[in-house]
C-alpha cells in the first residue's frame, strides 16, 4: 500500500494541477472546513427527485465508484484487507455510530469522514469508505441518523429510503454540520491522526461531491460535478493532501536512507521468518497456511457447545468452540475472542463449520495445555435467532456484531469462562486473549470479568483509563508500527498502566501491520508472529500455571 502511494506522486500533482485549473470559480479557498459542512438546500422527497431509492442503482456512476447493486460485493471483499470497526462517538449525551476502517501505513494519516445527502449510513457509503482507506486515510463513515429513528435507532432502523431522507431533512443544516464536525474532531484529536482531514459529502440531488480539506497550511472547499472522472480526480485530491507537507525541519541536511538496503534486507527477514513458521507446527500460520487442513488434522478435536447466558433482549445460547489439550490432567482456561468482523473473519460463512482460521489458534493453544473456549459474540443475532454460521454475507456479521453492547459483550465472555471454569480438568486459572477488537475485549474483560489471571491482547485498543485502573490482570499487548489507529495507543498506555501500578508488557513490531497473525504474507508480519506468538505462551504459562505478584512495566 506504502509502494502504490508512493508510486502516484508524480501523477498525483498533474493531475491535481490541470483539476484545480478547470475547476475555476467552484474552488473556494479560505472558506473553511464548517462551509463544506453546510447544507445549503433542504431535502426535498419526490418520487423522482434525488433520493437514493429509485434512481441510484441505474444512474451512470463515475468511474471507480461502486454501484447500490455492488456495494455489498465491495464490502464483502474488503474485510480480509481491512480491519472494520463499529464504533460509537460521544458528543455531548448524544452516541453517534460510525463505521471506521484504518491503513496499514506507518506513522500516522489523516481523517477523512464520509456522507451521503438522503441517505444516511448506508452500504453504498460504506463501500466509497473501503475506496477513501487506501489513499491512506482513516476513514469514517457516520450515522448522523444515530438516536433519531424509531425506538431510538439510526439509519436501519428506518423502513424507507424515503423516511431516512426526510429524517435527515428534518435533522437541518446547524445539527447536520454539528455531528459531522463532532465525528470529525474525535478521529483528528486520536493519536493515530496527524491532524490533517477531509470531508467528502456526495449530493445526488445536486449531481455533486463537495470535499472539505484541512491541514496545518490551508483550509479549502472543491466542488466536483459528478460526472465520469469525478472520483478519480478526488480521489488525486485526497492522495495530495495525504503526503507530507513541506516543514523547515523536513529540509535536513543528513544523509538519504537508503531504501533499496532498508528494503532489502526487510524481506530477507520476513522471508526468513516464514520458512521457520512453515517447519514449526506449535506457531500460528497465516491466512494462507491451510488453517482448515492444519484444524482438520490436529489429534485435538473440539466441539460446539450452546452454554446459556443473559442479554438484554433475553436468553440466549452461547455457541462456543471447546477445545481441550491431550492427556488428563489439569489446565488452565483460554476464553480466545475473534476479531470484529466475527469467527469466519470475513470469509462467506458456512452453517455448521468455518471459523477455520480462529480454530487453528484455539488449536495452538490447546497444543500448550489449556482449555480454550471461544464463544461466538454474534450468538442469536443472525437471521431466526442464529449464530455467525447463518448470516449470508460477511459484512451484515460483521455489522450485526456492532450493534451488540460493549456490556453485553463482556457478559457473554463471562459466562464462557465460568462454563469453562466448571469442567472437571479446569485448574482454576483463566485467561483471556484476542485480536483487533477482541483484543480490545481482552483488556476490557482484565477489568470486567473478576477472576481473570492474565490478558494477552494482539492489536487492541487499550480502555479508557477508568477502566484500565480496574485492571487486576498482568497484560501484554502487541501491534505493528504499520497500524496507525492503533500502535500510538498501545506505546502510550505503558505510562499509564506504570503509575497505576499494573503489571504491563508490551511490544510494537516494526514494518508490520494490523492483524499480523492472520495476514502473515505482509510487511515484516511473519517476524512478528514468530516473535509474538511464543511471548504470549510463554506469558500465560507464568501467571496460569504458578502464583506471581511482580508488578511492571516493560518492552523489549
Amino acid at each position: 500500500m506504502k509502494t502504490g502511494r508512493i508510486s502516484k506522486v508524480g501523477a498525483v500533482a498533474i493531475v491535481v494541477s490541470a483539476f484545480l485549473l478547470a475547476t475555476g470559480d467552484r474552488f473556494v479557498p479560505g472558506r473553511g472546513v464548517q462551509a463544506a459542512l453546510a447544507v445549503e438546500k433542504t431535502v426535498s422527497v419526490s418520487a423522482t427527485g434525488g433520493t437514493f431509492a429509485g434512481r441510484f442503482s441505474t444512474r451512470a456512476m463515475p468511474l471507480g465508484l461502486p454501484s447500490e447493486d455492488t456495494a455489498k460485493i465491495v464490502l464483502n471483499a474488503s474485510l480480509p484487507h481491512h480491519h472494520p470497526q463499529w464504533l460509537e462517538v460521544p458528543m455531548g449525551s448524544v452516541k453517534i455510530r460510525v463505521f471506521v476502517i484504518y491503513p496499514d501505513l506507518g506513522d500516522t494519516a489523516p481523517v477523512a469522514v464520509v456522507t451521503a445527502r438522503n441517505q444516511g449510513l448506508s452500504d453504498w457509503v460504506r463501500a466509497v469508505g473501503t475506496e477513501v482507506v487506501n489513499e491512506g486515510y482513516i476513514t469514517v463513515v457516520p450515522d448522523l441518523l444515530s438516536g433519531l429513528g424509531p425506538n431510538g435507532g439510526g439509519t436501519d432502523s428506518f423502513a424507507t429510503h424515503e423516511a431516512i431522507a426526510t429524517a435527515l431533512a428534518r435533522l437541518g443544516e446547524g445539527e447536520t454540520e454539528r455531528r459531522t464536525k463532532a465525528v470529525r474532531d474525535y478521529f483528528v484529536s486520536l493519536p493515530g491522526s496527524n491532524g490533517k482531514s477531509a470531508m467528502l459529502d456526495f449530493n445526488w440531488s445536486e449531481n455533486r461531491l463537495d470535499a472539505a480539506l484541512s491541514s496545518l497550511t490551508q483550509q479549502r472547499v472543491v466542488k466536483f460535478d459528478l460526472t465520469e472522472h469525478a472520483w478519480h480526480n478526488t480521489l488525486a485530491l485526497l492522495t495530495s493532501l495525504a503526503e507530507p507537507e513541506a516543514t523547515p525541519q523536513a529540509k535536513s541536511t543528513l544523509p538519504a536512507v537508503k531504501d533499496d538496503a532498508a528494503a532489502a534486507a526487510s524481506a530477507a527477514r520476513q522471508r526468513d521468518a516464514q520458512q521457520e513458521i512453515a517447519k514449526r507446527s506449535d506457531i500460528v500460520p497465516g491466512h494462507f497456511g491451510g488453517p482448515e487442513k492444519v484444524v482438520d488434522q490436529s489429534p485435538r478435536h473440539g466441539e460446539w457447545v450452546d452454554i446459556p447466558a443473559s442479554t438484554a433482549a433475553g436468553s440466549v445460547k452461547l455457541h462456543s468452540w471447546l477445545l481441550q489439550p491431550l492427556g488428563n490432567d489439569k489446565a488452565a482456561v483460554v476464553v480466545l475472542i475473534h476479531p470484529g468482523p466475527g469467527m469466519d473473519i470475513g470469509e462467506a460463512p458456512r452453517k455448521g463449520e468455518g471459523a477455520d482460521w480462529m480454530r487453528v489458534v484455539a488449536d495452538k493453544l490447546a497444543l500448550q495445555g489449556f482449555i480454550v473456549i471461544m464463544p461466538d459474540l454474534a450468538s442469536g443475532l443472525g437471521p431466526n435467532g442464529g449464530n455467525f454460521d447463518s448470516f449470508k454475507y460477511p459484512d451484515d456479521l460483521a455489522k450485526a456484531l456492532g450493534t451488540r453492547p460493549v456490556p453485553e459483550k463482556i457478559g457473554l465472555l463471562r459466562a464462557a469462562r465460568d462454563y469453562a471454569l466448571n469442567l472437571p480438568r479446569a485448574n482454576g486459572k483463566s485467561g483471556i486473549t484476542g485480536f483487533c477488537n477482541g483484543g480490545g475485549f481482552a483488556w476490557e474483560s482484565a477489568a470486567e470479568i473478576p477472576g481473570i489471571n492474565a490478558a494477552v491482547s494482539f492489536y487492541g485498543a487499550p480502555p479508557d483509563l477508568a477502566t484500565m485502573a480496574k485492571i487486576q490482570a498482568p497484560v501484554l499487548a502487541f501491534a505493528g508500527d504499520d497500524d496507525p489507529g492503533l500502535a500510538p495507543k498501545v506505546a502510550a498506555a505503558a505510562p499509564e498502566m506504570q503509575r497505576l501500578g499494573k503489571t504491563f508488557e508490551f511490544k510494537i513490531y516494526p514494518n508490520v501491520t494490523h492483524a499480523f497473525l492472520e495476514h502473515q504474507t505482509l510487511g515484516e508480519n511473519a517476524v512478528a508472529t514468530l516473535d509474538s506468538w511464543p511471548r504470549a505462551i510463554a506469558f500465560f504459562k507464568r501467571y496460569l500455571n504458578a502464583q506471581t505478584s511482580s508488578t511492571n512495566t516493560r518492552t523489549n
